[in-house]
Protein backbone atom coordinates (compact mmCIF):
# COMPACT_ATOMS: atom_id res chain seq x y z
CA UNK A 1 0.00 0.00 0.00
CA UNK A 2 0.92 3.31 -1.14
CA UNK A 3 0.19 6.60 0.53
CA UNK A 4 0.13 10.24 -0.59
CA UNK A 5 2.49 12.40 2.23
CA UNK A 6 -0.38 15.14 1.55
CA UNK A 7 -2.62 13.21 3.55
CA UNK A 8 -1.36 13.62 6.52
CA UNK A 9 -2.91 16.32 8.31
CA UNK A 10 -2.83 16.20 11.82
CA UNK A 11 -3.67 20.12 12.57
CA UNK A 12 -6.73 19.47 10.95
CA UNK A 13 -8.14 16.80 12.77
CA UNK A 14 -6.98 18.00 16.62
CA UNK A 15 -8.12 21.46 15.12
CA UNK A 16 -11.75 19.89 14.03
CA UNK A 17 -11.72 17.72 17.29
CA UNK A 18 -11.13 20.96 19.74
CA UNK A 19 -13.61 22.79 17.87
CA UNK A 20 -15.95 23.94 20.72
CA UNK A 21 -14.43 22.81 23.66
CA UNK A 22 -13.55 25.73 25.18
CA UNK A 23 -15.87 28.79 26.05
CA UNK A 24 -15.73 32.20 27.10
CA UNK A 25 -18.87 33.50 28.21
CA UNK A 26 -21.13 31.89 26.26
CA UNK A 27 -18.92 32.34 23.06
CA UNK A 28 -16.82 29.29 21.95
CA UNK A 29 -13.13 29.50 21.67
CA UNK A 30 -12.61 29.91 17.66
CA UNK A 31 -9.76 27.13 16.95
CA UNK A 32 -7.96 27.26 13.41
CA UNK A 33 -5.51 24.37 12.04
CA UNK A 34 -2.43 25.28 10.38
CA UNK A 35 -1.98 28.58 8.03
CA UNK A 36 -6.01 28.98 8.27
CA UNK A 37 -5.96 31.77 11.18
CA UNK A 38 -7.34 34.87 8.95
CA UNK A 39 -5.28 38.09 9.19
CA UNK A 40 -8.58 40.77 10.37
CA UNK A 41 -11.14 39.70 12.24
CA UNK A 42 -9.96 37.90 15.19
CA UNK A 43 -12.14 37.37 17.88
CA UNK A 44 -10.79 37.96 21.27
CA UNK A 45 -9.80 34.82 21.72
CA UNK A 46 -8.49 31.69 19.77
CA UNK A 47 -6.42 28.56 19.06
CA UNK A 48 -3.94 27.83 16.76
CA UNK A 49 -2.62 24.70 15.68
CA UNK A 50 0.40 24.33 13.77
CA UNK A 51 2.92 21.50 12.40
CA UNK A 52 6.34 21.87 14.51
CA UNK A 53 9.22 20.15 12.47
CA UNK A 54 9.46 17.79 10.14
CA UNK A 55 7.40 14.62 9.87
CA UNK A 56 8.86 11.21 10.07
CA UNK A 57 7.68 7.85 9.09
CA UNK A 58 9.33 4.48 8.99
CA UNK A 59 9.06 3.93 4.64
CA UNK A 60 7.06 5.24 2.03
CA UNK A 61 5.05 1.96 1.74
CA UNK A 62 3.93 2.12 5.49
CA UNK A 63 0.77 3.76 6.42
CA UNK A 64 2.70 5.76 9.65
CA UNK A 65 4.01 8.79 10.20
CA UNK A 66 4.32 11.36 13.46
CA UNK A 67 6.06 14.13 14.61
CA UNK A 68 5.37 17.39 16.69
CA UNK A 69 2.32 19.73 17.00
CA UNK A 70 2.05 22.96 18.45
CA UNK A 71 -1.17 24.17 20.08
CA UNK A 72 -1.14 28.06 20.95
CA UNK A 73 -3.89 30.16 22.44
CA UNK A 74 -4.34 33.50 21.84
CA UNK A 75 -5.79 35.85 24.70
CA UNK A 76 -6.34 39.86 23.81
CA UNK A 77 -4.34 41.73 25.85
CA UNK A 78 -5.92 44.15 28.70
CA UNK A 79 -6.46 47.68 27.70
CA UNK A 80 -3.33 48.21 29.64
CA UNK A 81 -1.49 45.71 27.96
CA UNK A 82 -1.26 43.15 30.45
CA UNK A 83 -1.89 39.47 30.49
CA UNK A 84 -5.28 38.34 31.11
CA UNK A 85 -4.25 35.28 33.40
CA UNK A 86 -7.80 34.29 34.47
CA UNK A 87 -8.76 34.06 30.96
CA UNK A 88 -5.96 31.93 29.85
CA UNK A 89 -6.21 30.13 32.92
CA UNK A 90 -10.14 28.90 32.31
CA UNK A 91 -9.26 28.21 28.26
CA UNK A 92 -6.12 25.91 29.38
CA UNK A 93 -7.99 24.24 31.81
CA UNK A 94 -10.85 23.30 29.48
CA UNK A 95 -8.77 22.02 26.94
CA UNK A 96 -5.01 20.89 28.28
CA UNK A 97 -6.70 17.43 30.24
CA UNK A 98 -8.34 16.45 26.50
CA UNK A 99 -5.36 16.89 24.40
CA UNK A 100 -3.07 13.99 26.07
CA UNK A 101 -3.48 11.11 25.10
CA UNK A 102 -6.05 12.44 22.42
CA UNK A 103 -7.38 9.74 20.00
CA UNK A 104 -9.05 11.38 16.69
CA UNK A 105 -9.31 8.96 13.93
CA UNK A 106 -6.32 8.57 12.25
CA UNK A 107 -3.56 9.94 14.94
CA UNK A 108 -2.97 10.06 18.00
CA UNK A 109 -1.68 13.39 20.40
CA UNK A 110 0.53 13.20 23.77
CA UNK A 111 2.12 15.77 25.32
CA UNK A 112 5.26 16.16 24.57
CA UNK A 113 7.56 15.35 28.00
CA UNK A 114 10.78 17.21 27.30
CA UNK A 115 8.76 20.88 26.84
CA UNK A 116 4.96 20.63 28.00
CA UNK A 117 3.77 24.49 27.65
CA UNK A 118 5.72 27.29 26.85
CA UNK A 119 4.78 29.99 29.12
CA UNK A 120 1.96 32.96 28.44
CA UNK A 121 4.10 35.70 26.24
CA UNK A 122 2.89 39.04 25.99
CA UNK A 123 3.27 40.62 22.38
CA UNK A 124 2.10 44.07 22.28
CA UNK A 125 2.74 44.62 18.32
CA UNK A 126 -0.42 42.13 17.92
CA UNK A 127 -2.01 42.93 21.07
CA UNK A 128 -2.35 39.39 22.10
CA UNK A 129 -0.77 36.81 24.59
CA UNK A 130 0.33 33.85 23.20
CA UNK A 131 1.14 30.16 25.66
CA UNK A 132 1.72 27.33 23.44
CA UNK A 133 1.02 23.46 24.35
CA UNK A 134 3.19 21.16 22.63
CA UNK A 135 2.42 17.50 21.52
CA UNK A 136 3.99 14.45 20.06
CA UNK A 137 1.66 12.88 17.42
CA UNK A 138 1.70 9.69 15.70
CA UNK A 139 -0.56 7.96 13.08
CA UNK A 140 -2.71 5.27 14.27
CA UNK A 141 -3.81 2.00 12.65
CA UNK A 142 -6.76 3.88 11.28
CA UNK A 143 -4.71 6.23 9.15
CA UNK A 144 -3.87 3.84 5.92
CA UNK A 145 -7.47 2.58 5.91
CA UNK A 146 -8.80 6.31 4.59
CA UNK A 147 -6.33 6.82 2.30
CA UNK A 148 -6.00 6.03 -1.36
CA UNK A 149 -4.15 3.04 -2.60
CA UNK A 150 -2.43 3.12 -5.38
Amino acid sequence: MRFHPSHIAPDVELAEALSGIATVGTEPVKVYSDWEKPTNGLPSDFITIYLNGDIGGVGYDTPYASGYIMVSLYCKLNDNGSVNKNRIKKILEAIDDKLDKKLTENYHFEYDADRYITPTTPNTASGYSITTLNLRWTTTSNFGKNLNSE
